[in-house]
């Protein structure tokens, strides 16, 4: 399914976002800017309600990263992927020690039952099922803006290969007939210090997955710089000139959008459409207690 040399290339055409991708945007937006942050006496409380909001937003970009990818994913082809994000999977110590004592490479092809049920709650962002070719794509996606620890870098590798093994026996296991596992790291900006045995970037993901992915992530990004733009003027001019009258903040525009290009791929070859989803076979997984839950991402109508 890879495609050699495809680069992402600035075009006249404008691309249109999914309205669910906007509205996670604008909802990201919205709840960042009416908040009050508590004041560091560093900067004062002025400029401490310009930080506040930057920082915040840092760490959105990266799960709206994530939404991006998999509504590329969702609406690329006619059902041919099904999509679920947020996917709970718990690694007992049994399996972890396998992935030491025998490499994730050797690893490659097999898949083995929970030896246990207890172990670390680890959760994979995006699984994602081609109905075509038969490959279960697990996939983490760092925004790569910063690098990790050591330590969070270690587990972050060891948690992807993990999962894999673990997903391919319980896909199996529930009817849904896997060929292959493909572990993929996405480090979008290339600088989360993650070392992985398979890793893209924004450069190299749509010739990876030979589908149009970076004009997704790039248009979630472009409407979210311009939103952040056109609210941190009123905090600036409240910070820098605390004695100017303040002025209401200029609305925002409608026309936010990226370019496009057509990507066209080989036919995959003949598969027959299984009969059990992903969803399906994910739902014996448990719930998470708090925080984002697992979902099923799908076209925009």
């Amino acid at each position: 399914m890879n495609i050699s040399n495809l680069e992402y290339t600035d075009s006249a055409d404008k691309f249109q976002i999914p309205e669910e991708l906007c509205e996670a945007v604008d909802t990201a937006l919205d709840e960042v800017f009416s908040k009050t942050f508590a004041n560091d006496e560093l900067f004062g409380e002025a400029l401490t309600q310009v930080r506040g909001p930057l920082d915040s937003l840092c760490k959105r970009h990266g799960i709206l990263i994530e939404h991006a990818i998999a509504a590329a994913f969702a609406n690329a082809g006619d059902g041919r992927f099904e999509v679920q994000t947020q996917v709970p999977v718990t690694v007992s110590k049994s399996v972890e020690a396998l992935i030491e004592a025998n490499g994730e490479a050797s690893l490659d092809g097999i898949h083995i039952p929970p030896i246990d049920a207890s172990g670390r709650r680890v959760i994979i962002d995006i699984v994602v099922f081609d109905r075509d070719s038969g490959d279960l794509h697990v996939i983490s996606v760092k925004r790569g803006g910063g690098a990790q620890s050591g330590q969070a870098a270690r587990e972050a590798r060891k948690d992807l290969a993990a999962a894999g093994l673990l997903l391919k026996f319980l896909m199996l296991s529930q009817g849904l007939p896997v060929r292959n596992i493909r572990q993929i790291m996405v480090d979008w900006y290339g600088k989360s210090g993650v070392v992985a045995r398979k890793s893209i970037n924004r450069h190299s993901i749509d010739g990876h997955f030979g589908i149009p992915i970076r004009v997704y992530v790039e248009g979630m990004s472009e409407r979210l710089s311009t939103g952040i733009t056109s609210r941190m003027q009123p905090l600036l001019r409240a910070a820098l000139y605390p004695s100017s009258p303040q002025t209401e903040p200029e609305s925002k525009t409608a026309e936010e959008a990226t370019v496009a290009r057509l990507i066209s791929v080989d036919d995959a070859p003949e598969f027959t459409r299984p009969t059990a989803t992903l969803a399906d076979c994910l739902a014996v997984l448990p719930a998470r207690r708090q925080g984002r839950q697992m979902r099923a991402v799908i076209a925009a109508a």
